[in-house]
This record gives C-alpha cells, sequence and structure tokens, in this order.
C-alpha cells in the first residue's frame, strides 16, 4: 500500500490546530470568567462601603430627625387604597379632584405634574371615558342622559386626572408607610436608596404569641380580621398559626416586658488538690485549696433586647415569610401583601394616626366591634392628630369601653422605626434593615440584617 506522508502530516496538522483552538477558546473563556468574578468582587467592595457609609449617616442623622404626622385636612386618604382595584382608584381620585381646590391638587401631583399640563375634557368626554374605565357602552343611557353637552359653565369642562400623576400622601407626607421621602443618594460610583418606615404603623405579629388565655383568645380574633381584609383562607390562617405556635416554644409575647435576667454559671464547688514532689532525702506531700469563685455581678439585658429577639425569630426559618409576601390579588397599588402590613420587628403598638383602615380595625378588636369605631377615627384624624389615647376617649365618648379594653395596644406617637438601605454599584447589589425605638433625641438601635 502506498503511504502520502504530505496527507498524513496534513491531518495531523488541522488535528493539533483543532485541539490547540479548543484549549484557547476554553482559556480565553476562562480568563473572562475570572475577570467578571473580579469585576464583581470590587463592585460589591464598592457597593459595600457605601452601604455602610449610608448606615453611618443614617444613624447620625437620626436623633435631629423630626417625624412628624403631617396635616391632611382635605387631601385623599391612604387608608383604604390597598384594596382598591385600578377602577375603583381612578373613580376616587377623580371625585376627590371634583371638590378639591386647585392647590390642594398640586399638592399630590408627582414631580413634573401640574394642572396647566393637563387639557380639560367636556363633559361628554369625560363620562365616556369614565365609562370606557368600567366596560359600559357610550351610548348605555346609564353613562349618560343626553347626547348634548351641558352648557353649565361649572360642569362644561372637567380636567381628567390620570392616577399615575397623582401620589397620595400617607400620615407623614410621602406615601405610606415611609415618614420621610426616600434618600437618594451617590457615594462614589454606587447608587444608595435610603427609605425609614414607621413599624408602629403595622400590626405586631408578635400579638400572637401569648400564654395568657383571655389575651390569647382576643389575639386570635386580631388575626382573623386581620386576614378577612388580606383575603387569607381558612388554610393560610391555620398553616401562620401553626408557625406561630412554634415561635412561641422558643418566645412569649408580653407588654412593656422587664429586662432580661441572664442564668450566671454554677459556682465551682473549691476543690482540693495533691503535689507530690521527690527530693533525694525526703518525700513530701503539700495539699492546696482553690479559692471559691470571685462573686460576679448578675449580667442583665436590657427590655429592648425582647425587640430583638422576636425580630430573629420572625426573620428565621420558623416563619414563611414567602407565603406572607404572595399578592393578594389585583389592586391599584403594587405588591400588595399580608407581609407589607405586618410588623416584624418586636413592635408593641399601633398608631391610631398612622395605621391604615385594616390594621387600625384590627388592633380595636381587642376591645369589641371596631368597625364604626375605626371609621370615626379615619375621619377625626384627617382634621387632626389625635394627642393621646385619653383624648380619644373624650372625642368617642359612647366608644370609650372599646378603647379602654384595647388601649395597652395602641399609641398616638410612633417610635419604632425601620431604616432600610439598598447599594447598588454595577451588578452588585448590597442591603441592609435597621430597626431603632427614637424616643426624641434618643436612639436605641435593635437589630440589623444584611442582604444582597
Amino acid at each position: 500500500m502506498t503511504q502520502h506522508p504530505a496527507g498524513v502530516a496534513l491531518v495531523v496538522a488541522v488535528v493539533v490546530l483543532a485541539v490547540l483552538s479548543s484549549m484557547l477558546a476554553a482559556l480565553s473563556i476562562r480568563i473572562t470568567m475570572v475577570k467578571h468574578r473580579q469585576s464583581y468582587r470590587i463592585e460589591y467592595q464598592r457597593a459595600r462601603y457605601a452601604l455602610d457609609s449610608a448606615l453611618k449617616y443614617t444613624i447620625t442623622m437620626l436623633p435631629n430627625q423630626k417625624f412628624a404626622v403631617a396635616p391632611r385636612e382635605g387631601l385623599p386618604d391612604f387608608s383604604d387604597l390597598f384594596w382598591m382595584s385600578e377602577q375603583q382608584y381612578a373613580l376616587f381620585l377623580q371625585n376627590w379632584v371634583s371638590q378639591a381646590t386647585d392647590e390642594q391638587v398640586e399638592k399630590v401631583f408627582k414631580e413634573g405634574v401640574s394642572l396647566e399640563s393637563m387639557a380639560p375634557l367636556s363633559m361628554s368626554e369625560m363620562l365616556e371615558k369614565m365609562a370606557g374605565i368600567f366596560g359600559v357602552a357610550a351610548d348605555d343611557p346609564n353613562a349618560s342622559t343626553t347626547g348634548q353637552e351641558s352648557t353649565d359653565p361649572d360642569t362644561s369642562e372637567i380636567v381628567a386626572i390620570d392616577p399615575n400623576d397623582i401620589e397620595v400622601p400617607g400620615p407623614y407626607g410621602p406615601p405610606w408607610p415611609y415618614v420621610i421621602k426616600p434618600i437618594e443618594l451617590e457615594i462614589g460610583p454606587a447608587k444608595v436608596t435610603i427609605t425609614i418606615e414607621d413599624e408602629n404603623a403595622k400590626l405586631p405579629l408578635a400579638w400572637a404569641i401569648t400564654n395568657k388565655d383571655e389575651i390569647n383568645k382576643q389575639s386570635e380574633a386580631v388575626l382573623a380580621t386581620f386576614g378577612a381584609w388580606m383575603a387569607m383562607d381558612k388554610t393560610e390562617l391555620m398553616t401562620l398559626q401553626s408557625q406561630l405556635n412554634e415561635i412561641y416554644q422558643y418566645k412569649v409575647f408580653e407588654l412593656n416586658p422587664s429586662p432580661i435576667l441572664l442564668p450566671q454559671p454554677r459556682a465551682a464547688t473549691p476543690t482540693r488538690q495533691t503535689r507530690s514532689t521527690r527530693s533525694r532525702r525526703t518525700r513530701r506531700t503539700r495539699t492546696q485549696t482553690t479559692p471559691p469563685a470571685a462573686q460576679t455581678q448578675p449580667q442583665v439585658r436590657p427590655a429592648i433586647a425582647h425587640a430583638t429577639d422576636f425580630a430573629k425569630l420572625f426573620h428565621s426559618g420558623l416563619l414563611d415569610r414567602e407565603s406572607l409576601a404572595r399578592s393578594v390579588g389585583h389592586t391599584a397599588l403594587p405588591n400588595e401583601s399580608a407581609l407589607k402590613y405586618l410588623a416584624l420587628w418586636g413592635s408593641q403598638r399601633v398608631n391610631v394616626n398612622t395605621a391604615p383602615r385594616h390594621v387600625l380595625e384590627a388592633a380595636l378588636t381587642f376591645g369589641g366591634d371596631p368597625v364604626e369605631l375605626t371609621e370615626k377615627i379615619i375621619q377625626k384624624r384627617q382634621e387632626k392628630p389625635i394627642e393621646s389615647i385619653d383624648e380619644l376617649k373624650k372625642i368617642f365618648y359612647g366608644e370609650s369601653q372599646i378603647i379602654e379594653q384595647a388601649k395597652d395596644y395602641l399609641t398616638t406617637t410612633s417610635n419604632f422605626f425601620k431604616i432600610r438601605v439598598v447599594s447598588q454599584s454595577g451588578n452588585a447589589r448590597a442591603s441592609a434593615v435597621l430597626t431603632v425605638i427614637k424616643e426624641g433625641k434618643n436612639v436605641e438601635r435593635l437589630a440589623i440584617l444584611y442582604g444582597h
């Protein structure tokens, strides 16, 4: 058989080239991955540095920051927005705009939006627009009684407000539950967002963990009221209660808790030690007695440590927060869930001036039937914030018994706040949540959790 050295050499050369090419491609991919990892580490370090700097800034700023409830008379109320569909929300805002002054309307517009930029609609156009929102035919007699435009100068033209242009203020001015507008910073290449939330405006989940029979029954009713508002079915409530029963094995809720006295280690019993020494001439035995352990002062954790304990338990695997974070359904506001309205950081009371309707109604369940009283409180706090629980009892004398029975779970000023800091640098993200108790200029840090 005739051999062709040139052909064999060519095949070998092609194979070698193919192997080298694949090795070069693999090496190139590996180098690219290493570069990406190194780049991400650098970006994460920048994000984390910005995060730590923002936390220090926030903690330094807090003592001089006042979180005062803002005047809200004449403004749309935040209490029921969470349950409204887009159609109900649009109608709610349009009804409010029809009665509000131009100054009141301007207060709630998002940045860059003004009344002057909006073209007025005729009455027939407005009716046709509203008919379209609710899926009614334009010639439906229920949508419009006549095909003629009104000649009344007061009603011939109406300004149609886009719900996306309005930001309904919460009790402090920014949207609920923020107490100040989100702060945006640039620290080096990182962009940082700081938000501060009112934890006293949420329902404390710790209420459901108590060893007092009477309060336990009331807390079950409170949780049932809240669950009904959030459309939680019986199975979901039972699952939540089962998880809370498991947490109960580790921690029990009580109002106004005392400092925690840590158990002392048992003192060591004095012992006699024998040591033998040998010498060339004699053998002596010497006995030594060790002195008893010095008396130590009892170790005490402050009362606020209870809140830290609950924060750790509620953010552990004992509580399924993912199911609580599921959307409650189609609403005008995005990301509505039970988790948004639950206090998981150990707060004890609900602020009657800042809680939305369903949270306030659930808290008042401790005193009895809360529906009518909740509506009265919402109307009253729109005019002026309620100064004290005693004032609340005087204003609503007929419901004073309900207020008296629920007063230990209510407050009129918030002192428990959650601070969330998110830092982004390139593709890297770092975040932290810090909770504090703020009394005037005194700020006590409770718990901090880091995330990515």
